[in-house]
């Protein structure tokens, strides 16, 4: 099983930041990272959301209502996506050559990120890296941000090959400078990412 961690809304000012990880086994090696995959047109939307939202299927929890989505999967959802509905982008639900075995998702709203928002992205790829069930779990980094031992206390830090790396008790977390275009795990993730920033 293979481990791997991203984020989508960073930059803008405007819309909640995704924190995405996830678990996955099977083959992954057809797989793009985001800013290949949503090329601003409705067709490549359109297979990255079959994508996404055959994972959410096989992970039971797919629903057709973004409402109810955003709640199996967030927790709570907002009251602008009432009456939204899947898929949006013309995406269809595939058998996929790979099964996501466990996912975690943080939602930030943007008013939350109006200070320390580099730190707050920090907190969630760690959260989300604690969480996930793999021995090693590659993330990428938190923009500005080289130091997390303040969310990771007790671990041992180890830089190398240009990765910073965390370990302890057998975990390792790698955080790693574009890990979208070296793994394909952290691809996967985002792409769920993106498409819940997307679709907010």
């Amino acid at each position: 099983m293979r481990c791997g961690i991203d984020e989508a809304g960073l930059g803008p000012r405007v819309g909640s930041l995704f924190v995405v990880g996830v678990a996955v086994e099977g083959d992954i090696s057809g797989v793009k990272e985001s800013k290949e995959v949503f090329r601003r047109s409705v067709r490549t939307y359109g297979r990255a959301e079959s994508l996404v939202l055959s994972a959410l299927r096989d992970l039971g929890l797919y629903s057709p209502s973004v409402p109810d989505l955003w709640k199996r999967v967030f927790g709570r959802s907002h009251h602008m996506y009432d009456g939204m509905r899947l898929p949006m982008f013309g995406g269809g639900l595939l058998n996929l050559p790979f099964r996501v075995r466990y996912l975690v998702a943080f939602e930030i709203p943007a008013h939350a990120l109006r200070s320390h928002r580099f730190l707050k992205d920090a907190h969630a790829l760690v959260m989300a890296a604690e969480r996930l069930p793999c021995g090693r779990v590659v993330s990428g980094l938190a923009g500005g941000v080289r130091h997390y031992e303040r969310f990771l206390r007790g671990w041992r830090r180890e830089e190398r090959d240009g990765e910073i790396r965390y370990i302890r008790d057998g975990k390792e977390i790698r955080f790693v400078r574009g890990a979208d275009r070296r793994f394909r795990e952290v691809a996967l993730a985002s792409l769920f990412a993106k498409y819940f920033r997307e679709v907010h």
